[in-house]
């Protein structure tokens, strides 16, 4: 791999990280927030990819990052409002953590690195980005809400709607750490180590087997060379 490929990769890494931290750490640990958040970040993320070609198209290149800033910004406002009439009890709690998504989607590196491609290639390169985010997103607010309140949490037409999981208060009580700003911190250190720890087994696995299966081929091509060479002495001597 090259010297540019790994800058690259640890830039992406570095605004994938960002991205988290800005949605995880200041959003209340509940699925339901987590819901609302995601559901505003890949509605964001379709229609900035869509009106980054528009401003290419219209050939404003210049103003082009500007205006996908207000856009976002806008769509961020108008989604906030929609939340009011639909739960206002929502949009009260989530308070500036609505915008959160917001600078997620400016700081996330892959929605504006194919600034080359065309916009199919594009459109669905972000968000299948966008949908893994949200997945791997959505599993960490479902366990934080879990091991932190022993519930499990959906918007609702004016409140939220939670389940109780049968489990022992007293016992559910030590996990509320989790639910915390702290509590999500460690949960977010704990993933990214067993992340870093599975990656480099994996990469392990794959080095060997490259390694295994480099040494066959140049055992295969010896043995061929060594073959030929003998063939062509047999044929010397007659």
């Amino acid at each position: 791999m090259s010297d540019s490929n790994i800058r690259k990769i640890d830039k992406n890494t570095y605004f994938f990280i960002a991205a988290i931290l800005a949605i995880f750490v200041p959003a209340p640990g509940r699925f339901a927030y987590a819901i609302t958040l995601l559901l505003l970040f890949n509605l964001q993320m379709i229609l900035a990819t869509l009106f980054f070609h528009l401003m290419n198209f219209l050939k404003l290149e210049n103003l082009r990052n500007i205006l996908v800033v207000v856009e976002l910004v806008s769509v961020t406002i108008l989604f906030k409002q929609l939340l009011i009439l639909f739960c206002p009890v929502m949009a009260l709690t989530l308070g500036f953590c609505i915008y959160l998504p917001t600078f997620s989607t400016i700081a996330i590196q892959f929605f504006f690195e194919s600034r080359k491609d065309k916009l199919k290639t594009h459109f669905f390169t972000g968000v299948s980005n966008a949908m893994m985010f949200s997945a791997y997103s959505l599993v960490f607010f479902l366990l934080r809400e879990i091991i932190g309140y022993a519930t499990i949490s959906f918007p609702g037409k004016g409140e939220l709607i939670v389940f109780h999981l049968p489990v022992d208060v007293n016992a559910a009580s030590v996990g509320v750490f989790f639910a915390t700003i702290p509590g999500c911190l460690s949960m977010i250190a704990i993933c990214f180590s067993l992340y870093i720890f599975v990656g480099k087994k994996f990469e392990i696995v794959r080095n060997t087997k490259l390694a295994s299966k480099i040494m066959k081929n140049e055992g295969e091509n010896s043995e061929q060379q060594s073959s030929t060479a003998a063939g062509k002495k047999g044929g010397d001597k007659k």
